[in-house]
């Protein structure tokens, strides 16, 4: 078992690493963009890309606390989903009801198994699966985001 600063440190270097993989990319729309915390600009639609110790999970997520909001929402991508999938892939999981913490979200979702945090030898297998995602979600998101600015007006 690592110590508390241990498993900080090894936190801090995937995340130090993963951007210096992805620095390589600049968004769409020609912008410098911070990979492992993408901005949507919507309130409370988040890109979540985590890690642990069995997996490692990219998420698009809905958090807003109004059901019909948060419905409108995932009905929109559901809308776009032929369009989604052709530029995302089809690896993606919908979940319209998902309690976290207390809290229910819908989210869209891939896993990728086999993932460790601590072990730096799966870590070759975890960027480029979150490089795939982000990448392909940014080309998505400079396409149609605009939609989304508009139902949350």
């Amino acid at each position: 078992m690592f110590s508390k600063d241990e498993k900080k440190a090894f936190k801090q270097l995937f995340w130090t690493s993963f951007g210096k993989f992805m620095s390589k990319h600049e968004s769409v729309s020609g912008q410098k963009v911070n990979w492992s915390n993408y901005k949507t600009r919507i309130k409370d639609l988040y890109v979540r890309l985590e890690v642990d110790t069995k997996k490692a999970s990219f998420a698009i997520e809905f958090q807003h606390t109004d059901e019909g909001i948060r419905q409108l929402f995932f009905d929109q991508f559901k809308e776009l989903k032929t369009v989604f999938h052709s530029i995302m892939g089809d690896n993606l999981e919908w979940i319209q009801v998902d309690e976290q913490q207390h809290k229910i979200i819908s989210k869209i979702c891939a896993d990728l198994p086999g993932v460790n945090i601590y072990n730096k030898n799966t870590w070759e297998d975890a960027f480029p699966f979150f490089e795939k995602h982000m990448v392909n979600f940014d080309e998505f998101w400079s396409e149609f985001s605009e939609l989304f600015v508009i139902l949350q007006d």
